[in-house]
């Protein structure tokens, strides 16, 4: 052990700001399948026959980042991911179930299979099944239908790449008008599987909106889900954070790629068969642009998902300019369409959120879905990394307008996509001069090395203003990620878990100016990546907890609400900062030396004899927690606890090297 040793004085009484309410939250948007694919319960890929993806031949993030792509066109695939053996298939639009969705036509001739893979990551395990069937476990299949001269019965199974069957089989029931039918099979045996639906007869069959998830979904036994439903695992693993906030949809999503590829929420409410699907930004590196979104998790779902974990909605409105990094265009600010794409459009979703049913069509919408009563949304983000003079006066018409409609909501400006520079400060300027009641939405993603420099970024920032809404950040080195070297990065090692850690001391020590903070992104399926460092990985059957997920949930489950002073000097590489409640002092320490380090605490103001302290710790900067395509997760670093003895108010901790420490004391 080393001798090195240093002391701090802690008395909890000593407070200094009041720590944000809203500090440690979310941010989900649909990158890597976190919803089709993720969250989104129903594991039938191009579910209604609607598919959209993106037409990116020739096609790279490169040549979009360096403005040389021409303009990227939508590409209707309605029949993609299903495949029709022993028959055919054919997309048609006459008498819908739904005037904006299409549906299939299957005819067979004797004994038809029509099967879908599920989400597999349209990559290199796109030929692979995707849908996880657990032995014992409940399914429910279930489509619209309609019969058009078909003699027969018609069965639904499920079964694994090799012709096994994973599930009963079960007869599903058809008539000669549009029938929404449901049925529940019993898995049999756990693997992956895909969906197979058998026509046996002659004759033909229309179908749409088929849905195949396991029955134990987020909030089953609530009627207010009675439209895109998800998978609970997921959700369990983000309400065990402990966060205040989701920030939704995006992200890049937002602003979208072309005219037409903007996030517009109103197709994301409503019955699931009538939302309008829409190619996802980030199918530009995959094959044959292979990621639609579906919008099955749409606002209704995400404002439900806020509810449900206690966490105040911060939703983000299109600002009328598509990706300014890809250069891709934007709506004038003096059209007819900005008024209603943009202005109004962010008008109607604090309708939809906060209006009365009485009265407004918009919130007569969400509570005919099954929520009457208000989400209370309190914050509304205009653009994502949008920057410039031309943006901010795109903003304050928006924001004018919502303050002259709904006083008290809170806007959030973006300050673009990097922690520096002209357009920053910019943002930065026209928030102190003209709008002091905003929060600034700064983005970053830096080496873990620029993280632990910057631990006191905030400190020096000015008070009684806009304040920092952090709402995208990661330790990762996104040049080498995404430029160079690709081979060689390693996303989500524990050396960036370990610079997040010291970098949240002085985001936790400052958290009277930074209001809000969310990582980034947050949820991937192993083996649909595109992007690599994210915090919570999953593949069809499992859950994946990073480095950094730990370095999160520690940091937004023990946050107090007062900022405690720490008197003494910290070595180098060390770094700490304290909060307290009614109940407890917690003080969090980070080493980042390759040395241990004995820690003299010395504590006033409590009358805990025990300190409870949780912390994160690895010899190797390089361990990874990892989860593939199949197969369990791995874990090489996970948070452990112990308890330690006051001695007269006096605490004594032997830091290990590379360590994260979060001390709990009564007060």
């Amino acid at each position: 052990m080393s001798n090195c040793l240093f002391q701090v004085s802690i008395d909890a009484n000593q407070t200094t700001r009041k720590v944000s309410d809203t500090l440690f939250g979310l941010f989900l948007e649909d990158i890597n399948f976190s919803c089709d694919g993720g969250l989104n319960a129903n594991m039938v890929n191009n579910h209604s026959f609607d598919g959209v993806y993106m037409d990116n031949k020739g096609i790279n993030t490169a040549t979009i980042l360096l403005r040389i792509t021409k303009r990227i066109k939508p590409k209707i695939d309605r029949l993609r991911y299903w495949n029709c053996k022993d028959g055919t298939i054919a997309s048609l639009i006459e008498k819908t179930v739904s005037p904006n969705s299409w549906y299939a036509r299957v005819n067979s001739k004797g004994k038809c299979r029509l099967e879908n893979l599920g989400y597999n990551g349209a990559a290199k395990h796109s030929k692979e099944c995707a849908m996880s069937i657990r032995k014992g476990d409940e399914y429910e299949f279930s489509c619209w239908i309609r019969n058009k001269g078909f003699d027969g019965k018609i069965k639904v199974f499920s079964e694994n790449d090799n012709g096994q069957l994973l599930t009963d089989i079960v007869e599903v029931s058809f008539e000669e008008k549009w029938n929404h039918v449901k049925v529940l099979l019993k898995g049999q045996i756990s693997a992956y599987g895909k969906l197979v639906i058998v026509f046996e007869g002659k004759g033909s069959v229309d179908i749409d909106c088929v849905s195949f998830m396991n029955t134990d979904t987020w909030g089953s036994n609530d009627a207010k889900w009675s439209q895109g439903k998800l998978r609970k695992d997921l959700v369990e693993t983000l309400k065990e954070l402990q966060p205040t906030f989701m920030r939704f949809p995006g992200g890049c999503i937002v602003e979208g790629l072309e005219h037409g590829n903007e996030y517009y929420w109103k197709d994301s409410v409503g019955p699931i068969i009538d939302r309008k699907p829409n190619y996802n930004l980030w199918a530009t590196d995959l094959a044959d642009g292979a990621y639609c979104q579906s919008l099955q998790v749409g606002f209704y779902e995400y404002f439900l998902l806020c509810e449900d974990l206690k966490v105040e909605p911060l939703p983000v409105v299109w600002a009328g300019l598509h990706c300014q990094y890809r250069g891709r265009g934007k709506v004038p600010i003096d059209s007819k369409e900005f008024q209603e794409t943009v202005v109004q459009n962010a008008l109607d979703l604090i309708e939809y959120a906060n209006g009365d049913p009485e009265t407004s069509k918009w919130a007569k919408m969400r509570a005919d879905a099954g929520h009457p009563e208000s989400f209370n949304m309190k914050y509304i983000g205009i653009g994502n990394e949008n920057y410039g003079e031309e943006y901010i006066t795109r903003f304050e018409i928006v924001k004018k307008a919502i303050d002259k409609k709904y006083p008290g909501i809170t806007c959030i400006m973006s300050s673009g996509a990097f922690p520096s520079g002209k357009d920053f400060d910019t943002s930065w300027n026209s928030a102190r001069k003209k709008f002091p009641d905003i929060y600034i939405d700064e983005h970053f993603y830096k080496k873990p090395e620029w993280l632990i420099k910057n631990h006191d970024r905030y400190s020096d920032y000015e008070r009684g203003t806009a304040k920092v809404f952090l709402g995208e950040y990661a330790a990762k080195d996104l040049l080498k990620d995404m430029l160079f070297s690709i081979e060689k990065f390693i996303p989500n090692y524990y050396k960036s878990a370990l610079a997040e850690a010291a970098f949240l001391t002085g985001v936790e020590r400052n958290s009277d100016v930074v209001a809000m903070t969310c990582y980034a992104p947050l949820l991937a399926l192993a083996g649909g990546t595109q992007w690599r460092h994210n915090m919570i990985d999953f593949n069809p059957a499992h859950v994946l907890k990073t480095t950094n997920y730990f370095v999160q949930q520690m940091y937004g489950a023990t946050v107090g609400k007062m900022v405690v002073d720490i008197k003494g000097n910290l070595p180098e590489g060390v770094f700490a900062s304290a909060t307290v409640s009614e109940e407890k002092l917690v003080i969090k320490l980070v080493n980042t030396q390759k040395s241990p380090i004995n820690v003299k605490l010395n504590l006033a103001s409590v009358t805990g004899s025990n300190a409870n302290i949780t912390y994160l710790q690895s010899d190797d900067l390089n361990a990874v927690n990892s989860l593939d395509y199949r197969g369990n997760p791995v874990y090489k670093v996970k948070p452990a606890t112990k308890q330690l003895s006051l001695d007269n108010n006096m605490l004594n901790i032997a830091m290990e090297k590379y360590s994260f420490y979060v001390i709990e004391i009564d007060k």
